[in-house]
C-alpha cells in the first residue's frame, strides 16, 4: 500500500468533520494542529480506513482501463 495516498489535507478535513462539537481546531501550520477538546479517534480511524479503501479500488480501476 502506498504511504501518500492520505495528506495532510485529508487528515484536517477529517478531524474538522467527525470533531465537530467535540473539538475546535484553533490554528494550524506545516507541522501540525491545535485543538481544543477531544478527537474521536476511533471514528477518525474508521473514516482514514474507508478513504484509503475507495481510493484504492479507483487506482485499481485506472489502472484495469489503461491496461486494456
Amino acid at each position: 500500500m502506498k504511504t501518500d495516498i492520505i495528506t495532510r489535507a485529508d487528515l484536517l478535513t477529517l478531524i474538522e468533520e467527525v470533531g465537530f462539537g467535540k473539538a475546535v481546531i484553533g490554528g494550524a501550520d506545516r507541522n501540525g494542529i491545535v485543538v481544543d477538546g477531544y478527537l474521536d479517534l476511533a471514528t477518525i480511524s474508521d473514516r482514514l480506513n474507508r478513504l484509503i479503501q475507495a481510493r484504492n479500488r479507483r487506482r485499481l480501476i485506472r489502472e484495469n482501463e489503461q491496461a486494456r
